[in-house]
């Protein structure tokens, strides 16, 4: 009988402690007072160091067996580490092999001048506009997905970082807002009257613009003209100005390339040598698309248009109306004209 009773007090004086948070010697008992609180969070009370416990470990699930409730636990609050993921993209550079001597890199580039050319000097002058598709085998850098020429020269005039033109007349500005709207197309369209759900028959028309976008350009086309400096003696290409062009259907069926606008090269100088191109030569050797456009003259074309008494493209003339091959033909003579000029300056 007194064994019996001795039992049962154990017993109670066990659950009382259990009730306190002591918590069970077999389970290692960890939590102090705290554990029975509502928060669920792990406390490490003045008698949660499981000296309670016969056996206690100390582990952080006495919390829980104290009674803790862990549904009630706030939410993990991650804190704001910085804003740095919303800066615009940079261009990536590699890590160069050797050692960086000084020499300023494409960041720092600046435009090459010309060479000094005096009126005096200037014995002939050709006009020439040519065509450069950007789908060629030769012209496929234009397209680099790393830094593509077409978003270049497009963003320059739609931003408003360099002045645009109507024409290749260069007389008259167009704003960075015509640009940007230049190739757009207004889209008219119906659609389920909003005011009548339930009626799929009632019909309104509705309007929006089809933006163009820089990816949809695949030709440029460029004025240039061919000097010879009779003091240096050489007849050599001079780029004037530069367009990106876009196709325009029209309803009788027919479709013409039209120019976006027009920009002068020496205003986008400045930005080209700061813009790196793809050599498929040496990837040592950087070059910039100024050195591609203007110095090494690294791209294939066809000329479209010389100077002429009725300022017409080839293909708008009577004789070639309705044939194309012979808007070639012609182009080939206009460039071998001006190959053999050259030639017959020099005695040999």
């Amino acid at each position: 009988m007194k064994k019996g009773i001795l039992i049962v007090a154990t017993c109670l004086m066990a659950l009382n402690g259990y009730s306190q948070g002591w918590g069970w010697g077999d389970e290692g008992g960890s939590s102090g007072s705290s554990g029975s609180s509502s928060s669920g969070r792990a406390s490490s009370g003045s008698t949660g160091s499981g000296s309670t416990g016969s056996t206690g470990s100390g582990s952080a699930s006495g919390g829980a067996a104290g009674g803790g409730a862990a549904a009630g636990a706030p939410a993990l609050s991650v804190p704001t580490i910085g804003t740095h993921y919303d800066d615009p993209p940079s261009f990536h550079r590699e890590t160069p092999y050797t050692t960086n001597d000084g020499r300023p890199g494409i960041d720092d580039a600046v435009v090459v001048p010309y060479p000094y050319l005096r009126e005096a000097d200037l014995k002939f002058r050709r006009r020439i506009w040519r065509r450069i598709d950007c789908r060629q085998k030769m012209n496929r850098s234009f397209t680099w997905p790393k830094n593509p020429v077409t978003q270049i020269i497009y963003e320059a005039a739609t931003k408003g970082l360099v002045r645009g033109y109507w024409t290749d007349s260069l007389n008259r500005v167009k704003t960075p807002e015509d640009c940007y709207k230049e190739g757009s197309k207004l889209i008219v369209t119906q659609i389920q009257n909003w005011r009548n759900p339930e009626d799929n028959e009632d019909l309104v028309d509705t309007a929006y613009y089809d933006i163009f976008k820089w990816e949809k350009i695949v030709r440029f086309e460029i004025m240039e003209d061919w000097l010879f400096d009779y003091k240096h003696g050489e007849l050599r290409p001079r780029i004037i100005a530069i367009a990106p062009m876009y196709e325009e259907k029209f309803p009788n069926g027919q479709s013409y390339e039209l120019p976006l606008f027009w920009i002068k090269m020496d205003d986008l100088r400045p930005t080209l040598a700061k813009s790196e191109v793809y050599n498929r030569y040496n990837d040592v050797m950087r070059i910039s698309w100024d050195d591609l456009f203007n110095h090494y003259r690294m791209f294939d074309s066809y000329i479209v248009k010389t100077t002429d008494w009725d300022d017409k493209y080839l293909n708008q003339r009577t004789e070639f109306t309705q044939d194309p091959v012979g808007v070639l033909l012609e182009a080939e003579n206009i460039k071998n004209d001006l190959f053999i000029f050259e030639h017959d300056l020099w005695e040999f």
